[in-house]
């Protein structure tokens, strides 16, 4: 697509046709050199007002899961046996997953240019929202009176999840070139204002007593059933396959597999950001591709 499109450009330019007001817009970003050379995950839309005016409209949407096998410390295998007894762990999964919607509108003034060439400058507002999520699969006893029964143990969850916003005003400058018929290619960049907001880190389970017993020794019944501080604050370390990166509930030493228990954030060893503001660059660096229709 991109050599015909390059093709298109050199040897029909000199007829192609711009906008002329009343035209709808479609636009994604091409990445020729990237592992994935059309990126859909953002669309963009245009309606030309005039000649030189139009509204726009991006919609980003993105989702992503991934499910890894692992080692729990101290599983049971053929091998290594409990007890002598004919038990053996089951299958052990480490779950992510992320997720992103965003909207922005915004408004373009274009200017004469050339007959090809439709350079602009615009506002845009923006909007973004995302979550984490993290989720750890562990095996054990969710009773004490089974800590010596493996035959009883069950397999339960752990989760780490985590949200965030961001705000965007950005002023925009641009160009479409024309290289056929209401197809174009084109850049932009521009200076933006933006900030980011973190939520607090949440943490769960599905079943209380087997999180007690395997991350906080909890023995008797009172601890057993002791209920877990949930959150904490800001954008502290997040990563499945990193295991342990914080101080675990009770102090006990990390072990993989545990999913990023946080004692306080002001007890951690690193800073937890809760926002970010930045005033700099907008760059667009993928090719802009775009098709008029009426």
């Amino acid at each position: 697509m991109f050599t015909l499109a390059i093709c298109s450009l050199v040897f029909t330019s000199a007829q192609a046709q711009k906008q002329l007001g009343g035209e709808h817009n479609v636009e994604v970003n091409l990445t020729p050199f990237g592992n994935s050379p059309i990126d859909g995950t953002t669309i963009k839309y245009r309606n030309f007002l005039d000649d030189d005016a139009a509204f726009r409209v991006s919609l980003t949407v993105g989702s992503s899961s991934d499910t890894y096998a692992y080692w729990q410390a101290g599983e049971f295998t053929e091998e290594n046996p409990f007890e002598g007894q004919d038990v053996t762990s089951p299958q052990l999964n480490l779950m992510s997953a992320s997720s992103t919607l965003g909207l922005s509108l915004g408004w373009e003034k274009h200017f004469s240019g050339t007959d090809n060439l439709s350079p602009y400058f615009g506002v845009e507002v923006a909007f973004m929202t995302g979550s984490n999520s993290g989720t750890v699969e562990s095996w054990g006893a969710n009773d004490i009176d089974n800590l010596a029964q493996p035959n009883v143990w069950i397999t339960w969850e752990t989760t780490n999840k985590q949200s965030y916003k961001s705000y965007g005003l950005n002023l925009l400058f641009g160009a479409d070139y024309y290289f056929s018929d209401a197809i174009y290619v084109g850049v932009e960049a521009g200076l933006g204002f933006g900030m980011t907001n973190w939520g607090n880190h949440e943490i769960g389970t599905n079943d209380i007593t087997a999180f007690n017993i395997r991350y906080n020794q909890a023995f008797d019944p009172t601890g057993a059933g002791a209920a877990i501080a949930d959150s904490y604050a800001g954008a502290l370390p997040f990563s499945v396959l990193d295991g342990m990166q914080a101080t675990p509930f009770g102090g006990g030493g990390a072990s993989y597999g545990s999913p990023y228990f946080y004692s306080d954030y002001n007890t951690v060893d690193t800073q937890s950001q809760v926002s970010n503001t930045t005033i700099g660059n907008v760059f667009n660096s993928a090719i802009r591709v775009g098709f008029l229709f009426d």
